[in-house]
């Protein structure tokens, strides 16, 4: 763990704003932030996004673009506009400095490549680049092939130790559900999506929030199944403490 944060490069172009790692080549310009820029080399994500999700390849690697877009009843009337208010508030820049931050405490999370807004009077589109976790599938899509005991109880194990480590780094994740949980090949579980997500003094009623958000999705998404991980998740967790 090194505790250090690179610093950032930013980039300022009338009513458009980035910020870059500069240990990623990328292109200085707010084009990267459109899958049309990457051509052939862009693909949707296909579970989640809100479709608004593209694993993209470029002379820096690969990552996976997402534009931020709103849900619930409000996306019937606005999908992607957001109130202005400074460029360090918008949810692109907020997000690029929270998972430096996380990165640097050597949490499990991806590395953030870059982040983008364009202003439009006084409301802003937004959009953020993070390097892709390869061999990497979602908590919810693994928990529906495993059957062993061992194996879905070292996986709960897993789960509650990433999150642990979150939630002592003083770090709330506004949506931690099965889809934000993701697991690789030598079931490590890594954590993504932190829009929204803020560091607080993460008292034991912001963890159990957290804790029962993904309780939630669990059994919405697996049912008894689910439920039954959870449990195993919450003891371990629970045994971190």
């Amino acid at each position: 763990m090194t505790d250090r944060i690179a610093q950032a490069v930013r980039v300022n172009a009338g009513s458009n704003g980035m910020l870059y790692d500069p240990a990623f080549a990328i292109t200085p310009a707010l084009q990267v932030f459109e899958p049309a820029f990457y051509a052939e080399r862009a693909r949707p994500v296909s579970a989640g996004g809100r479709n608004a999700a593209w694993f993209v390849q470029d002379q820096w690697g690969s990552g996976v673009l997402r534009q931020y877009r709103r849900g619930g009843l409000v996306a019937r009337f606005n999908k992607s506009h957001y109130v202005w208010n400074g460029a360090e508030n918008t949810r692109s820049f907020a997000e690029f400095r929270l998972l430096q931050y996380m990165h640097a405490r050597g949490l499990p999370v991806p590395r953030v490549v870059a982040a983008g807004y364009n202003r439009s009077l006084f409301f802003y589109r937004a959009a953020l680049i993070t390097e892709t976790l390869p061999n990497t599938r979602p908590l919810a899509s693994v928990l529906k092939d495993l059957s062993d005991t061992v194996e879905i109880t070292a996986l709960a194990e897993a789960c509650a130790r990433s999150i642990y480590l979150m939630h002592k780094a003083n770090v709330w994740h506004a949506d931690l559900n099965a889809f934000n949980l993701l697991v690789d090949a030598s079931n490590k579980v890594w954590l993504i999506d932190f829009d929204k997500g803020r560091q607080l003094v993460m008292t034991a009623s912001l963890c159990n929030d957290n804790l029962n958000r993904l309780k939630r999705s669990l059994e919405k998404v697996l049912q008894q199944q689910g439920l039954v991980f959870w449990e195993h998740l919450s003891r371990f967790y629970a045994k971190n403490q």
